[in-house]
């Protein structure tokens, strides 16, 4: 499946914006990098299986000029693309209803035919209706989760401060192991989360 790397998958969706919903459209996703309401750097950093979500609008398409004809669109579009953890489009909206349903219903509700989100398998199907089949998906980790990419970017994290440490101040051999030990000791019980590192 096209879609599909490993155990990531990639969506790409157009979904038609209301007509004269674009300029709020656009305006609430000016605020979705507001650190005072998100302090994790963006709503979608809730959604424990994104790895990367983006959101755009398209409302007029580039005029090549002559000999080229002038394209117009019938609506202005959201664009959104999204990598996730999963196999269908089916975890993505669970996800995405479950953890952030308020943006979800700001952002999808200026769309045409919106079902909401009580019926998620509604919701499901709006959004496999507005996909476009993603055809070269690449995916530098692609059988790595959210939370193995996290916690391995935390142990890189951890053990470059530890060797910055011991090289501003040298310690006897089993020193140097037992801080070692309790630093990677340590590393065990913690999860870090989207937006934290």
């Amino acid at each position: 499946m096209a879609n599909q790397n490993g155990k990531k998958y990639g969506f790409t969706g157009l979904f038609p914006i209301a007509t004269n919903r674009s300029d709020d459209l656009r305006a609430f996703l000016r605020t979705l990098d507001d650190v005072g309401t998100y302090p994790r750097g963006s709503p979608f950093s809730h959604v424990p299986i994104i790895h990367m979500a983006r959101l755009f609008i398209v409302d007029r398409l580039a005029y090549q000029g002559t000999p080229a004809k002038f394209d117009q669109l019938k609506s202005d579009y959201l664009v959104f693309m999204c990598e996730f953890d999963g196999e269908s489009v089916d975890p993505l909206v669970q996800n995405l209803a479950s953890n952030i349903p308020n943006e979800v219903a700001t952002i999808w509700g200026r769309c045409l035919g919106f079902p909401g989100i009580q019926r998620r398998d509604q919701l499901a199907e709006y959004f496999e209706q507005c996909q476009l089949e993603t055809t070269l998906f690449l995916a530098d980790q692609p059988e790595a989760s959210v939370t193995e990419i996290l916690m391995a970017l935390l142990c890189r994290r951890r053990l470059g401060e530890f060797v910055k440490q011991v090289q501003s101040r040298p310690l006897p051999p089993d020193v140097l192991q037992r801080e070692f030990r309790q630093m990677w000791e340590s590393l065990q019980n913690e999860r870090p989360l989207p937006g934290d590192l």
